[in-house]
């Protein structure tokens, strides 16, 4: 089995991730290593349920619980056991603004995020523009975002990882002493847990706010300059697939390697001229083509070299997908595969 980019196709097929994405589901409900239904519960969870609701809940329960607070900030792991969510085996550390420091969070490889805390990253988090840029010159992407701080004010820059993923605790808007803490959550925006954003309590409702399916109100600042759309989640269903397929292997204990898998996304990443645009399958958004392309690639290459999966069988099972011998409505090993 190799590991290589290059295996030899000589038909769209071979690069189509939409077969492609259906083939690698199809083939491990097969072989009994993933259930369609763990694939569905996880494309749900992070589209629906799992949003940037967890985090607002942490900072909201961090301005108003001193000892929570340096907990949090000592050992964010330990400190978010005492709420009702799983953070899985994500490594967090969350990072205090204050007046003097400010915080924002990047991934310069990929695009690895506190998925269970913000939910899934907006799409101008995963653009090239943005990581690269936030490392060099910080202060001008957030002054695009619309944010202005003071020359005296330090500007630090967590670079997120597969082994550490960072999110940032905001200052406490003026004016909201008397606020309980669903008051004080409902103020909180995944852009501020970024560090994008300052929130300031007599404007939080006109900014992107936190909804129970971790979805937003209001623009992208960035992403406007660059042209994008951001919803929904997924462009289109392969995307979410893809994304489906790989958080329940993570999750279903089979032994599925993530760090193995980062590093494959990274190369993908790399491999790809920053200013290349995503074939277009139908979806609508380029950036986010060109992003699950690559995920979709590292997923493959990943589970060639460490399943008993090869790219013959992926290959033919793909072209069975793309001239409908064989069909979303067949069920496999007792799952319907959708």
């Amino acid at each position: 089995m190799s590991d290589g980019h290059d295996h030899g196709h000589d038909d769209e097929t071979a690069t189509d991730p939409r077969p492609r994405v259906r083939a690698i589901q199809s083939l491990l409900v097969e072989k009994g290593i993933v259930s369609t239904d763990a694939v569905d519960e996880a494309i749900s969870a992070y589209e629906r349920d799992i949003g940037p609701q967890n985090g607002a809940r942490v900072v909201a329960r961090a301005w108003t619980d001193p000892e929570f607070k340096r907990r949090l900030l000592a050992d964010a792991e330990a400190a978010l056991d005492s709420f009702d969510f799983d953070v899985g085996m994500q490594h967090i550390q969350v990072k205090e603004n204050t007046d003097d420091v400010h915080n924002a969070v990047v991934c310069t490889l990929c695009s690895c995020y506190p998925w269970s805390l913000l939910g899934l990253p907006p799409t101008w988090y995963k653009t090239p523009s943005y990581r690269s840029r936030m490392v060099r010159e910080p202060r001008s992407v957030l002054d695009e975002f619309g944010l202005e701080l003071e020359e005296d004010v330090t500007v630090d820059v967590w670079d997120s990882s597969s082994e550490i993923r960072y999110m940032v605790l905001p200052q406490r808007p003026d004016g909201t002493a008397g606020y309980d803490e669903d008051e004080l959550t409902d103020l909180v925006t995944r852009d501020a847990m970024i560090g994008v954003e300052r929130l300031d309590a007599s404007s939080s409702a006109s900014t992107e706010r936190v909804t129970d399916g971790g979805s937003d109100e209001s623009e992208e600042p960035f992403a406007e300059l660059l042209g994008l759309e951001t919803e929904p989640t997924f462009a289109a269903p392969w995307q979410a697939r893809a994304f489906g397929v790989t958080v329940a292997l993570y999750e279903n204990g089979s032994g599925f390697d993530w760090s193995a898998f980062q590093e494959r996304l990274i190369d993908e990443v790399e491999a790809t001229p920053a200013d290349a645009d995503g074939v277009d399958y139908g979806d609508a958004d380029a950036t986010e083509r060109t992003y699950y392309e690559q995920w979709q690639a590292a997923l493959e290459r990943l589970l060639v070299t460490q399943t008993d999966l090869d790219t013959e069988t992926v290959d033919a099972r793909a072209t069975e997908f793309a001239s409908g011998e064989r069909t979303a409505e067949e069920f496999v090993g007792g799952s319907r595969v959708h």
